[in-house]
C-alpha cells in the first residue's frame, strides 16, 4: 500500500512539474517575443566622448569628455559627461547620449519612423530616423528594409528632398477630409521637375463621376508654388490655392455634387421631353397613317361602285 502511494505521489509531483515547466516555457517564449521587436533609447550602451570633447582623467580618478582644457586635474570648460560613474552636475555619457538621443527623435522623427540614429563618432555621417530599431552604438537601423529618412544639415535641403524627415512630419499631421466616412492617408506628390525632390502634400480619393478626385495641404502647395512660380499671390493662381486647399474640398465636392444633381436633372427633364415629343410624334404619325388606310379603304370602296355602276348601264334594257 505504501509503495503504491509512493508511485501515485511521484506521478503527481511530475505531472505537476511538467505543468510548471510548459507554462514557464510558454511564458519565456511569450516574453521573447514581445521584445524582440521592441525599441527605445534605453536599448542604446554609448559610453564614449564625442569628437568635440577630450577624454581627461581627473584628480578624482574619473573618466571625464571636457570641451576645453584640463587645469589642475580639472575640465576648464564644460564636462558634457563621465564615462566613469555619474556624479554631481556630471551625468554618464550613457545616460547623456541615452537623452541625446531621445530629444532628437522627439524633435526630427515622424511617428511612423521615431527611432533617430546618428554615427555620434562620424560628424559627417547620415543622421536620419527609422521605422525599425537602431544599433546599440546609435549609428545605423538594424533592420535594412525597414522604412527610414533622412535628417539633413540644412533647413532648405530639409524642406527640399522628398526622403527627408521633416517633409515625413508633416505628411504624418496632414488629416485628410472625410468623405463618405473615409479619410485616404495622405501622400506625396513628388516635383514635376526633379522626382527625387518634394512638391507637395495630397489626399487622393477614389474616382466618382464629376467630382474632385484630391486636394493639397494648403502649406505644401503654397510651398510648392512659390519654388515654381515666386509671384504666384499677384496672379490667378492664389485662386488654385484656394480651389484646391483640403481645406475646401469639401464645399468643393458639395459644389461639384450641385452641378452633378443640376445637369442630371437637366437631362432627365430633357430626356422626358424628348420621350414626350416622341410619342406625340409616333401618335400623330399614327394618326395620320390610320388616317390614309381609311381614305385608301374608301378609294377602294368607290371603285368598286364605280364599276359596278359601269356594269349594270351595259347590261341590255
Amino acid at each position: 500500500m505504501a509503495s503504491q502511494m509512493t508511485l501515485v505521489f511521484l506521478i503527481s509531483v511530475t505531472v505537476t512539474l511538467l505543468v510548471v515547466s510548459y507554462f514557464l516555457l510558454r511564458e519565456e517564449k511569450k516574453e521573447g517575443f514581445q521584445t524582440s521587436n521592441t525599441y527605445s533609447v534605453a536599448s542604446l550602451e554609448i559610453n564614449t566622448c564625442p569628437p568635440y570633447a577630450s577624454e581627461i582623467q581627473t584628480a578624482k580618478g574619473s573618466t571625464d569628455c571636457c570641451q576645453g582644457d584640463m587645469v589642475d586635474g580639472k575640465c576648464n570648460g564644460t564636462t558634457f559627461c563621465t564615462k566613469s560613474p555619474a556624479y554631481l552636475g556630471v551625468p554618464s555619457c550613457i545616460d547623456k547620449w541615452r537623452e541625446y538621443f531621445r530629444e532628437k527623435g522627439t524633435n526630427f522623427c515622424p511617428p511612423t519612423m521615431p527611432n533617430y540614429y546618428e554615427d555620434i563618432l562620424n560628424p559627417s555621417s547620415s543622421k536620419g530616423c527609422s521605422e525599425g530599431p537602431i544599433s546599440t552604438d546609435g549609428s545605423i537601423p538594424t533592420n535594412g528594409t525597414a522604412k527610414q529618412c533622412k535628417v539633413y544639415a540644412s533647413e532648405e535641403d530639409n524642406k527640399t528632398w522628398a526622403d527627408s524627415c521633416y517633409v515625413e512630419k508633416m505628411r504624418a499631421k496632414v488629416q485628410c477630409p472625410i468623405v463618405n466616412g473615409n479619410s485616404p492617408q495622405a501622400t506625396l506628390y513628388l516635383d514635376d521637375r526633379d522626382k527625387n525632390k518634394f512638391g507637395l502634400i495630397q489626399c487622393q480619393y477614389p474616382f466618382e463621376l464629376g467630382m474632385p478626385t484630391f486636394c493639397a495641404d494648403r502649406s505644401s502647395l503654397e510651398q510648392y508654388f512659390t519654388r515654381l512660380f515666386p509671384n504666384w499671390r499677384t496672379g490667378r493662381m492664389s485662386n488654385d490655392v484656394n480651389e484646391y486647399a483640403c481645406e475646401n474640398y469639401i464645399a468643393r465636392r458639395n459644389n461639384a455634387q450641385s452641378e452633378a444633381n443640376r445637369l442630371q436633372a437637366e437631362q432627365k427633364a430633357r430626356e422626358a421631353a424628348e420621350a414626350q415629343a416622341k410619342a406625340a410624334a409616333d401618335a400623330q404619325a399614327k394618326a395620320e397613317a390610320d388616317a390614309k388606310k381609311r381614305a385608301d379603304e374608301a378609294s377602294r370602296l368607290q371603285q368598286q361602285l364605280d364599276e359596278a355602276n359601269r356594269r349594270l348601264q351595259s347590261c341590255p334594257k
